[in-house]
């Protein structure tokens, strides 16, 4: 096979995809992220901040070899960055916003649960494939005037197949480390009983705390009616946890979570914690057959200071993913060290290729990539989960915005 023979096709709108084609280079069984249903969702909920392109490269005798989505995406640009340099950054954006807020060309969509938005066929020419995404990225980089090319939230076996952006002018750099749970276990008491009794008992007592508050947990399918009770009082829940983050990558629309229970309703989870009728949490998360991934999380404070909600939802999500089985469960890429200390999560990497996407940010990246773009060392590696030393208070919540995975159950 020539792979200079690769030809591509750019569409503005997923809806515009032969769905059999783009199909075929994905596990419809478990990789939810590039169902056509997920990727328009996205399309509708970002309608306002983003555009699209999704690519389809094929060869000679007109086969998909490969399947992309690109988005167009404008974040702060303290955003990446971290310690010192990104409060300097952070400080002077607040002084002028329109210096230094970054409009990106994503390999990728603008939601963060760590998945990428690329596949190959198992016989494609990777370095061919990705000459054409980059022709496109860049293409679409000159017409939105981005600074930045980035392919993002890439794990170890794709730095393999991605390899070749180097070549491009990319440069390699870490993202937020994933966190997972161990599978396994049939439910959250299985799971907690390998624990240290030390460990157990905090996280039995905050358990407690909602019921003794007169809450309840309920556990809906997207097709459960989720999309008309997911209300804009129920969104800012998850602006009130999202505001206090230390990462702010994306601001998630509320038409996104109610689109994504409409078109995928037997996909989307949400766990909801209710006194009474109000909803003072939830989360909400993306399964497949195999995998559950946590997506968005929303905490009314107040009420977590009596009963722990933050963490019930925690808990909550980690039962789901046990009983539903899943080999894969995901539940974010913060608040590290508590989740490994608390309930046992290890690490995996995730990393991201940058390029320049004008002259002016790529003398940037030159000067300071390490800056921009720092070392993020795992710190929890899987042979180091659920260690024997006792985990922070279940009082202490932390500020900063987080995905929780859940599970459905009966209403």
């Amino acid at each position: 096979m020539n792979s200079a023979d690769y030809e591509f096709e750019v569409y503005d709108s997923i809806s515009r995809v032969d769905p059999g084609e783009w199909n075929s280079l994905r596990d419809v069984a478990s990789d939810p992220f590039m169902d056509p249903r997920f990727i328009e969702a996205v399309e509708i909920g970002f309608a306002k901040a983003c555009r699209f392109r999704h690519v389809i490269v094929r060869d000679s005798q007109r086969r998909p070899m490969a399947i992309a989505c690109l988005s167009s995406y404008t974040i702060g640009g303290a955003s990446l960055a971290k310690g010192r340099f990104q409060k300097i950054l952070a400080g002077l954006e607040r002084a002028a916003p329109w210096l230094f807020k970054s409009k990106l060309i994503l390999c990728g969509l603008p939601v963060s649960a760590g998945q990428s938005h690329l596949r190959f066929a198992p016989e494609a020419d990777r370095a061919a494939v990705l000459r054409c995404l980059d022709r496109v990225a860049r293409q679409f980089a000159r017409r939105e005037w981005a600074r930045l090319i980035l392919f993002k939230e890439i794990d170890q076996a794709g730095c393999s197949d991605l390899g070749p952006l180097e070549s491009f002018g990319y440069r390699r750099a870490d993202s937020f480390p994933m966190n997972r749970v161990e599978p396994g276990s049939r439910d959250f008491a299985d799971y907690l009983s390998k624990f240290p009794s030390k460990k157990r008992r905090p996280i039995r007592r905050s358990q407690k705390r909602l019921a003794e508050n007169g809450l309840r947990v309920v556990e809906l399918f997207g097709r459960d009616g989720v999309a008309e009770r997911y209300t804009d009082a129920v969104h800012r829940l998850y602006e009130a946890v999202e505001s206090r983050s230390a990462v702010q990558f994306e601001h998630l629309p509320p038409e996104f979570p109610r689109e994504l229970a409409r078109r995928m309703p037997d996909n989307t989870l949400f766990i909801l914690i209710c006194r009474g009728e109000q909803v003072v949490g939830f989360s909400m998360s993306l399964v497949s057959e195999t995998t559950f991934h946590g997506m968005v999380l929303g905490v009314d404070y107040e009420v977590n200071a009596e009963a722990e909600v933050y963490f019930n939802l925690l808990y909550q999500s980690i039962d789901s993913a046990l009983r539903h089985g899943a080999q894969e469960i995901c539940i974010g890429q913060t608040t590290d060290a508590l989740k490994h200390d608390k309930l046992g999560c290890y690490q995996v990497p995730l990393s991201i290729y940058v390029k320049g996407g004008r002259w002016t940010m790529k003398a940037v990246l030159k000067a300071g990539f390490s800056s921009i773009f720092p070392p993020r060392p795992l710190l929890y590696p899987r042979e180091e989960a659920q260690p024997e030393i006792d985990g922070p208070h279940p009082a202490e919540l932390p500020d900063v915005a987080d995905r929780a995975v859940v599970d459905v159950g009966a209403c």
